[in-house]
């Protein structure tokens, strides 16, 4: 995929942030001078506007900058993020110990959906043209826009291959409900319960699927294996398209975003409903290779189509 094929302008191109280097979390976490517990208000500030602005312009570019980026990184267009209305403590937002203590010199952070690598991490002025690194000033405790650099920005990188990193996932169960919303140790997340059992009339709203996507999804995996299709999970194998389905490895439920064939999976019936199963809820399915894996161990492999 390319960069305007995601930002399809700059004006979707909420600004910059200087970064130490690429994702570990799916968040933009922020770190000003001063106490948290003392000034609340002034941090969770940044948190607000951040998310406020992603509302209208979703997507921020990171580049490597401060004093404790490495040269590798320093300088560099590293990622392309599409950023929620949620905000918050950074600890609120991460269960695992070590990366939380090593998140915690940024309190404040917005979460990401979707977190995509530049490809060639290109530098601002040997690769993209730029005169110098100014675009980067006050780009360290917030994201930082200027008018004539981003649309500069949006230029030098729109035709750049971008490579979602799927790796980099919001955390388990989370909703984009494209909402401002400021929460505490528990995110916007799934309802915990519903209504049942009453006959209503009811207006369906359906999420929209994109059936050419999946169909070249499928045609992808066939030319892959000499006119056959296989699952991707089990290595079930036959030339009807009817018997497979198509997974989206980050569920389409949790809100809109643009899909591309890397974003997809070929499965059989049973791995579909695997991932799904055995995730930790309906937003967070099992990745393909714990299918795989857990679906060889002790069970008999499906017959291959002959």
């Amino acid at each position: 995929m390319q960069f305007k094929e995601l930002v399809k302008n700059s004006s979707e191109l909420m600004g910059v942030k200087a970064v130490y280097g690429t994702s570990i979390v799916s968040l933009i976490a922020f770190g000003p001078r001063g106490d948290l517990d003392k000034e609340p208000s002034k941090f969770f500030m940044l948190g607000r506007n951040t998310a406020e602005k992603a509302l209208q312009m979703p997507f921020l570019v990171s580049i490597g900058g401060g004093a404790q980026v490495s040269d590798d990184f320093r300088g560099r267009a590293l990622e392309v993020m599409r950023v929620t209305g949620v905000y918050g403590k950074t600890s609120d937002f991460i269960a695992d110990g070590p990366t939380k203590e090593r998140m915690s010199q940024w309190p404040v952070a917005t979460i990401l959906t979707e977190v995509y690598a530049i490809e060639g991490e290109p530098r601002l002025v040997e690769d993209l043209g730029f005169a110098d690194r100014r675009i980067l000033e006050n780009a360290y405790d917030t994201v930082r826009r200027d008018p004539e650099a981003i649309d500069n920005l949006w230029e030098a990188l729109k035709d750049r291959e971008i490579t979602r990193r799927h790796e980099i996932m919001p955390p388990a169960g989370f909703i984009d409900r494209g909402k401002l919303v400021q929460v505490g140790s528990v995110y916007p997340g799934i309802e915990p319960s519903s209504p049942e059992g009453e006959r209503l009339l009811k207006a369906m709203l359906e999420i929209e699927r994109n059936k050419p996507l999946r169909r070249a999804k499928k045609d992808e995996n066939r030319r892959k294996h000499g006119g056959m299709i296989v699952c991707e999970g089990c290595n079930f194998t036959d030339e009807d398209a009817a018997m497979f389905d198509v997974h989206h490895l980050y569920p389409i439920s949790a809100g809109p975003r643009q899909t591309a064939l890397s974003d997809l999976a070929v499965l059989c019936p049973t791995c579909h409903r695997w991932s799904h199963a055995k995730g930790d809820n309906r937003l967070t399915p099992l990745p393909i290779k714990d299918v795989s894996s857990q679906r060889t161990q002790g069970v008999a492999p499906l017959a291959t189509a002959i």
